[in-house]
């Protein structure tokens, strides 16, 4: 399956509200390493990525994973609009075991949907 993902942007308020649709889909949390790559440290799915995006800069985040990167390190985002909630279960669990990261707490399980990697 091939999505159109947005453009990277650093995870701010003011970049969610500008940049990032009210609509169902996907996302992935990245967090700048000391040598300036950058990693994947979350992969989502929501029915309101805006909405969800600044879920997780609310001080009541209560993924002390996601928290501590937020709160320590530079952040940014990519996400892609997905209305069909078993091909965002699908796509989830393919970027889960794409990108093997840190803070999602457990694996969501399922069929992987192989999709374009940002």
């Amino acid at each position: 399956m091939n999505i159109e993902w947005s453009s990277f942007h650093r995870l701010t308020s003011e970049n969610i509200q500008s940049y990032v649709p009210t609509s169902a889909g996907v996302y992935l949390l990245w967090l700048q390493l000391k040598d300036e790559n950058w990693r994947c440290y979350y992969v989502g799915q929501c029915e309101n990525l805006e909405r969800r995006l600044s879920d997780h800069l609310s001080t009541s985040e209560p993924n002390a994973c996601i928290k501590n990167h937020i709160d320590n390190h530079i952040n940014g985002f990519e996400c892609a609009k997905v209305g069909r909630q078993s091909d965002r279960d699908g796509i989830e669990k393919f970027l889960y075991d794409h990108y093997s990261p840190e803070c999602n707490i457990q694996d969501p399980g399922g069929t992987p949907i192989p999709v374009n990697i940002p």
